[in-house]
């Protein structure tokens, strides 16, 4: 038997998200002067959206699809690796070493995905 405790979903693909903003914006034929000032924002904010350094925060990200004509969700794209970051098989008649083994395994990739170590848990 198999469990899988959760996926790699760890949000959104800033620069992903940021070409999409940047291609919905261009498609709409305004330029960032332009929608700066629709907005009440600076050229250097929506720059910063367009080049996925930063993103508009929720009520600015609801503006902007509202004046693009957009649903909020075709700005965002979510990170492309959806794979478990932890498995574990239990078979009947396992020997204990083996389970320590696999646990320090575990312990190795869940420090290398979280930069977590089972010394950093809470008393």
């Amino acid at each position: 038997m198999v469990y899988t405790t959760a996926t790699n979903c760890m949000g959104l693909d800033m620069n992903a998200t940021g070409a999409q903003i940047s291609k919905l914006i261009n498609e709409s034929g305004l330029n960032d002067k332009q929608l700066g000032e629709i907005m009440h924002l600076s050229v250097q904010s929506i720059n910063k959206w367009r080049h996925g350094h930063n993103l508009p925060d929720i009520e600015n990200m609801f503006i902007l699809s509202r004046i693009l004509g957009k649903r909020v969700d075709d700005f965002l794209v979510p990170m492309a690796t959806e794979q478990p970051i932890l498995e574990v098989e239990i078979e009947a008649g396992q020997d204990p070493a083996s389970m320590l083994r696999r646990l320090r395994e575990y312990a190795v990739r869940l420090k290398a995905i979280f930069n977590y170590t089972l010394s950093d848990s809470p008393a």
